[in-house]
């Protein structure tokens, strides 16, 4: 009786060792597959820029604003931009984004190959489908290059203009409209808009720029909150100065319509 007792007390507690053993191996298991996503999900939350060195690859979630992605761009290249402005016409813009329409007025008279430049490129539909493929917090957002990429020299369609420069730094406050440039007498197709706001929002505040940028508009005051809204979309960050500041939604040019005042 005394071995049978001893043998039931021995399968007992085999039997509680083995349920022992399969609980911690469930829950080892399950558990390792549920930490994995969210954890990345949750660094990312904190962090958005945290993963920007991990891939080379574009964003690939939606499109930012909740906005549909326009058909596939096919900027052209030019020897030269067509003469296309007239004597006496008021020159203005509306770029529709993927975050909602932004209205600029043109600065025909101060900057004439410049704004002549754009008209031209933008009745060609040269920006539609490319995107915002720089975004500087508290700076500037870019558009207008071809392939979207962030490189050391801006691309462009083909030919340089001259620069129009403007006299002095202090007009680079929000929503100036201004060409990139890769130095001197470089501007092409990219262009720029000034996002930044003093410590109390204060849009009046220069940049900080030099005045090696041609000036040739300024967005209307009441599309500054789009202007804002796609200044503050995510950005990839990283160490990469081709990633850093392409945003992790892209945010498109849809179409920019040329209005003769």
């Amino acid at each position: 009786m005394e071995a049978a007792l001893r043998r039931r007390r021995l399968i007992r507690l085999m039997s509680v060792l083995v349920v022992l053993g399969i609980v911690v191996a469930l829950a080892f298991v399950f558990g390792s597959e549920d930490d994995t996503e969210p954890a990345a999900d949750r660094d990312r939350d904190r962090n958005p820029q945290a993963s920007a060195s991990v891939s080379a690859e574009p964003p690939t979630r939606g499109v930012a604003c909740g906005a549909e992605r326009p058909p596939k761009a096919n900027p052209k290249q030019y020897d030269e931009p067509e003469q296309v402005l007239e004597d006496g016409v008021d020159y203005a813009a509306v770029i529709q984004t993927s975050c909602g329409e932004i209205e600029l007025d043109l600065f025909e008279e101060d900057a004439p190959e410049t704004v002549n430049n754009f008209v031209f490129l933008a009745n060609e539909g040269y920006y539609d489908g490319l995107t915002w493929h720089r975004i500087v917090g508290n700076f500037v957002i870019q558009s207008g290059d071809p392939d979207g990429v962030n490189g050391q020299e801006p691309d462009g369609p083909g030919y340089a203009i001259k620069d129009e420069l403007p006299a002095q730094a202090n007009v680079y406050t929000f929503g100036a409209v201004a060409m990139a440039n890769a130095g001197a007498n470089t501007g092409g197709s990219q262009f720029f808009i000034v996002t930044h706001q003093g410590p109390e929002g204060e849009t009046d505040v220069p940049a900080g720029l030099t005045p090696d940028y041609a000036l040739f508009g300024q967005v209307e005051k009441g599309s500054f909150d789009v202007v804002e809204e796609i200044g503050k979309i995510p950005t990839l960050g990283g160490d990469d100065p081709t990633q850093a500041d392409t945003p992790r939604n892209p945010v498109y040019i849809e179409s920019i319509r040329i209005v003769e005042g």
